[in-house]
């Protein structure tokens, strides 16, 4: 969430809602599903015409997919409770006895194992994002290490306004997510979701469906 989940057995989500409106506009047929991601990638490698979502489009992946897109920046942020302004974060090696949090089994925890930080010390680890939002709001963790989408959605979730929290600091907005196509077939229905992708972005679709998952306004 909020990209792609499932609620009362359908799939729905930020990006789904927009695909949906895609194929519409663009005149094809969509089938979803909800799988794991592994499960998910094979199914895409063993069915022609299908689309993965979301996907992080990261210089690794380029030449795997034909690519829609951007759906929303990849933003992970380091957050603090705004009332937290006795705060000065500094960097990773510099904690000076702050408690950072992150949840278990994400890139993201990954990327602070590799920092040095130890679970259990300087590192508080959560078995969720919504369990990583709770412990920052009760003040269990000083800094929350996550995606924007994922914090903004949990506080939505949990009826907070987004200005309960700050970012401090930013760790990773170097890709965007988008929607990614077999590379291996036709070119025509990618052209097609991509206009109808600039399309809805032109005329606000994007942005309201945004602000509908509890995501603050953009920048632009």
């Amino acid at each position: 969430p909020p990209l792609s989940f499932e609620q009362d057995g359908l799939v729905t989500g930020l990006a789904v809602d927009l695909l949906r409106r895609m194929a519409e506009l663009a005149g094809l047929e969509l089938s979803l599903a909800l799988q794991p991601r592994l499960r998910a990638e094979k199914s895409f490698l063993e069915t022609p015409g299908s689309l993965l979502l979301p996907l992080a489009r990261l210089p690794e992946r380029e030449n795997r997919f034909r690519w829609v897109g951007p759906i929303l920046p990849r933003r992970v942020g380091i957050y603090s409770l705004s009332q937290r302004t006795d705060i000065r974060f500094r960097g990773l090696q510099q904690l000076d006895g702050l408690r950072v949090g992150a949840t278990a089994g994400t890139a993201t925890m990954e990327q602070l194992l590799a920092e040095g930080l130890k679970p259990g010390k300087e590192l508080e680890v959560a078995p969720s994002y919504e369990t990583s939002v709770r412990k920052l709001m009760a003040g269990r963790m000083d800094l929350l290490v996550i995606g924007d989408l994922n914090i903004y959605w949990q506080l939505h979730q949990m009826k907070e306004p987004p200005d309960r929290i700050r970012e401090v600091a930013v760790l990773d907005a170097s890709a965007d997510y988008c929607f990614g196509l077999r590379v291996d077939g036709d070119a025509a229905p990618a052209e097609a979701l991509q206009r109808a992708l600039d399309q809805l972005r032109r005329n606000g679709a994007v942005e309201r469906r945004r602000q509908a998952y509890g995501l603050p306004a953009s920048a632009a």
